[in-house]
């Protein structure tokens, strides 16, 4: 049995290195950012920001962070701690992009009072070019003293005159202005590049290049102006060694920004140990561990800006993605989920030796092997700014849990509290009692076993509340409720109706993601003040309490590992708010004994996992290494394997069996499923080439489990697709790993099927499920002929899929076949993956060419689920189906219309709406025009592209 200890979140950077093609002549309202910006105005940009504050829990996982790449990894699994500290799953909308560019707005706004008649270059208008400026009076390196003349000389460009476009927030060439006329025909102010436009950009302008360089691009390189070739010079003079600041090498203004919108004036002193370590100077791999709130991921934010504005590298943050959003992969012992994560940074260590990683984790018992693994350093420190207090209640006592006492526990208290005698009845573990103590004034939350004990506990706690608490932050209760059913369509959670008014409510999985977040962010901003929660989601949410209550030593009935327990109690304490933080476990006598084991464990261990489920990591690493052309012989994978965790944990992990003879294993494996095959080269040598199917399954990223079962269902179709309807398509696009998830209600199952038309009937009974079969079992009469299973159980949540199409409405789907709304939101975004999934599938075999243009459209209906016509608003971030039918309703009807709104009108038009919502629902849809508007003319300037193949005399 493996250790559920875990290592997540990547961060990657990489160097481009081949010229990008400049298209500065072709400038223009629409031109693309990337193509016009310049040496001088390079900037970086964030794969993925998060909210981090010193306050709160910090978000754990794996981060690159390098020369060509920076990659940092995140490892949990803690003595002290949880797996995921406070990774912060859904209330993180807010996040540190969102807040800079709420910040920047203020500065403009102020700036523009200021300075009226400003209009300045582009790299001069960032926050950053202002901090240069500010550093004149500092003592400067030379080489920095230069880069900051080159940056704040003015560039001026040629304009092509002006062009009448609908592209929002576009700024039109500056033209000549008469002094004389200042004060009569003033030009606009050009408008401020934010800092996340630079950050995004340095990624964008890396990701940009081209083999491809027309005369005109190469005729304007070589009359580069002096200030431009004098900044570039100025850049390339910043070695790894020389900084850009006094912020461990950042321009002070980081520092005020990280004030600003984290409220952090001064780091941790651990944190500014670890930022000044050699093997972080030197850009040596490093692994740091601390308990949960420690300010890991503080260091990691602070590394990635360094390597993107300093060193022009860019970024890679690969976060954990925990089962309240989609049951994603990134913890190292954990599953398949560790061994996609393993086979990533054995990549990265074997492409590219420059690469600096970076792990950060709780404690673990095996360190040693991950520092061998990543050849890292190991840095180790037990700061937690808020102190916790672990206890266990038996019956009416409270013990502090003290695993130096021969008994595990010392008495603490005895729990005072008056109980009526229904209440006992109603409430034998005293819980009312417990979160009474702290609860409306202090936050708390209560894990139970199942989503169902959830439901029930929170509405038998508001039973016996006092009315006061209904009066505790009642307006902004009501104001939770009115958008509780707004995201519903109408329709409202009848427990949340009940338990709201209160200050409670419960948190699991079969709440959509709109009442999560919504939910969460009650919770975080003190309008909830107890959450019920289920402990298999401990890990993927950010909510810290003052107590946490565990009301059983179970997850379903399975008894808690240490991991599992270090999480949730990990959620205990605020810092900045709390003291201390407290959790209790509630105990029976029968579990006492198990308990003091829980309590005193020892730390659990990282084990590789590609031999997880009979290996289906190692098949699908040796797959991806043979598509990706990483090698191309045995000799090569051999080579490769030396360098993965498995080979470090060998011994371990596979005492009976030798790596090499599980890896030849795999490579027959997968030639017999006909995914590779091997041939010789001119010398004859031996090598390992990828099928058609095999690319198939790699670049459609296919199980490798069900990637010929998906290829029989797909030939299987085409022999009788059914083209009068979504529902044969659908079935071919029901994910294979949800099968298992929901037994069919028969007779939901009848009555659907008996719904359906002639031919979806027939396509129903083509594919395996006859209805004489669904009537038999709905009846509960035997079945004499056997059944596919699978089939049957996939047609059923086809059908599923299928009402929600016709009908778009989830709550109306839900209850119609008695499934959870989460359930059903994720059978969705799970479809629409796989949809995309066998899409690509399709695209590498021609035999599916019809497939191609089918898949595209329903695909493309699954990711929205909405009518027609609301889909382009639902591209738009914050806008769900609700809030679109709002919009729509409004007269909103285009991303146009969005990108021109006024602000004010909309909040004042669309109910529940926010002045913040609606300028970054204003934002995202500028956005998108200028990426649609962008890609258009990175179209036309192809098109009017002298081609350097051109033949001439």
């Amino acid at each position: 049995m493996y250790s559920d200890n875990h290592m997540h979140e990547i961060v990657v950077k990489r160097n481009s290195s081949s010229r990008k093609r400049s298209r500065d002549g072709l400038k223009s309202h629409i031109t693309t950012a990337k193509k016009r910006s310049s040496v001088t105005s390079e900037t970086c940009s964030t794969v993925e920001g998060h909210p981090y504050t010193q306050d709160m829990s910090e978000n754990k996982g794996t981060e690159l962070v390098s020369s060509p790449f920076l990659l940092s990894v995140k490892d949990c699994c803690s003595d002290n701690e949880d797996l995921f500290e406070g990774y912060d799953s859904i209330v993180g909308d807010s996040s540190f992009l969102a807040k800079l560019e709420d910040v920047e707005l203020q500065m403009r706004q102020c700036h523009d009072q200021q300075t009226p008649n400003a209009c300045e270059d582009d790299l001069s208008d960032s926050i950053l070019a202002e901090d240069f400026r500010d550093l004149t009076s500092r003592a400067l390196p030379s080489s920095q003293l230069e880069f900051q003349k080159a940056v704040t000389t003015p560039h001026k460009s040629p304009s092509r005159g002006a062009h009448n476009t609908s592209t929002p927030d576009l700024v039109n060439p500056k033209p000549a202005v008469n002094h004389a006329d200042l004060n009569v025909n003033k030009p606009p102010p050009k408008a401020r590049r934010s800092m996340k436009d630079h950050l995004k950009k340095v990624l964008i302008d890396n990701a940009a290049t081209s083999s491809t360089v027309s005369k005109t691009v190469q005729q304007k390189e070589a009359v580069m102006t002096e200030e431009m070739s004098f900044a570039m010079r100025a850049i390339e003079s910043i070695s790894a060694e020389q900084d850009l600041g006094p912020f461990f090498g950042l321009p002070s203004k980081v520092k005020d920004l990280i004030l600003i919108l984290k409220g952090i004036q001064n780091l941790y002193e651990w944190q500014e140990t670890c930022l000044s370590l050699d093997s972080v100077q030197q850009r040596r791999n490093l692994i740091y561990s601390l308990p949960t709130s420690g300010g890991k991921t503080l260091v990691a934010e602070i590394l990635i800006l360094k390597e993107l504005l300093c060193r022009k590298k860019d970024a890679l943050l690969i976060l954990p993605y925990i089962s309240l959003v989609q049951e994603k992969l990134h913890m190292l012992g954990d599953g398949s989920r560790g061994a996609i994560l393993e086979m990533t940074l054995s990549k990265i260590l074997y492409m590219s030796k420059s690469t600096q990683i970076i792990g950060m984790s709780a404690t673990l018992g095996n360190v040693g092997d991950l520092q061998t693994f990543l050849k890292a350093e190991n840095y180790t420190n037990d700061f937690r700014p808020v102190e916790l207090k672990e206890y266990v209640k038996i019956k009416d006592s409270i013990y502090e849990v003290d695993p130096r006492e021969e008994t595990c526990f010392s008495f603490s208290r005895l729990l005072d509290f008056k109980y009526s005698s229904g209440m006992q009845k109603m409430d034998p573990d005293r819980i009312i009692a417990l979160a009474t103590e702290v609860i409306p004034q202090q936050s708390c939350l209560i894990f139970c076993a199942t989503k169902k004990n959830c439901e029930n506990l929170a509405g038998m706690i508001c039973k016996y509340l006092n009315k006061e608490f209904l009066k505790h932050r009642e307006a902004e209760k009501a104001t939770l409720l009115g958008e509780l059913k707004s995201s519903g369509n109408g329709s409202l959670c009848p427990v949340l109706q009940k338990t709201v008014p209160f200050g409670l409510a419960y948190h699991h999985s079969g709440l959509t993601s709109d009442e999560r977040k919504l939910v969460e962010e009650a919770y975080s901003s003190g309008v909830l003040c107890l959450l019920t929660c289920t402990s298999t989601l401990a890990a993927g949410i950010n909510l810290p309490a003052r107590r946490v209550i565990l009301r059983s030593p179970y997850v379903a009935a399975e008894f808690l590992k240490r991991s599992q327990y270090k999480q949730m109690v990990g959620r205990a304490g605020r810092a900045g708010i709390d003291a201390m933080g407290e959790s209790i476990l509630i105990l029976q006598d029968k579990d006492i004994s198990m308990a003091k084991k829980l309590l005193s464990a020892p730390m659990e261990k990282c084990y590789s996992n590609l031999l997880h489920d009979g290996g289906r990591g190692l098949l699908s690493l040796v797959l991806s290494l043979i598509g990706l052309k990483i090698t191309t012989t045995v000799e090569q994978v051999r080579d490769f394997m030396k360098g993965t965790l498995l080979s470090v944990q060998e011994a371990q992990v596979s005492p009976e069996r030798s790596l090499w003879d599980l890896t030849v294993e795999s490579i027959e494996t997968l030639k017999q499923k006909s995914l590779i095959e091997v041939s010789a080269d001119v010398n004859n040598q031996t090598i390992l080439q990828i099928t058609r199917l095999g690319r198939a399954t790699f670049k459609g990223s296919v199980d490798l489990s069900c990637c010929d079962l998906l290829y029989r269902d797909l030939s299987k179709g085409l022999e009788g697709l059914l083209l009068n309807s979504f529902l044969h398509l659908v079935y071919l696009i029901t994910p294979y790993d949800m099968v298992h998830q929901c037994k069919p209600d028969w007779m939901i199952y009848f009555r659907q099927f008996t719904n359906l038309s002639a031919a979806e009937q027939k396509m129903a009974t083509a594919v395996g499920v006859p209805e004489s079969f669904v009537a038999r079992m709905a009846a509960g009469q035997s079945v004499r002929k056997s059944m596919d299973i699978l089939v049957v159980n996939r047609l059923y949540l086809a059908l599923v899929l299928y009402s929600l199409l016709k009908e778009t409405n989830l709550w109306n789907v839900s209850d119609r076949f008695q499934l959870t709304r989460g359930f059903v939101q994720t059978l969705l975004s799970s479809a629409s993956a796989f949809g995309s999934s066998v899409l690509h599938f399709t695209e590498e075999l021609e035999e599916f060419w019809a497939y191609k243009a089918l898949l595209s459209e329903l695909t493309r209906r699954l990711t929205y689920c909405v009518q027609a016509e609301l889909i382009p608003l639902m591209e738009v971030a914050g806008v769900m189906e609700h809030r679109a039918k709002q919009l729509y309703n409004a007269g909103y009807k285009t991303l146009a219309h969005l990108a021109n709104a006024d602000p004010q009108i909309l909040v004042q038009t669309i109910e529940n709406l926010f002045k913040r919502q609606a300028n970054q629902i204003i934002a995202s849809a500028k956005m998108l025009i200028k990426e649609k508007a962008e890609a258009l003319q990175e179209e036309v300037d192809d098109l009017l592209m002298l081609p350097s193949d051109l033949p001439s005399l």
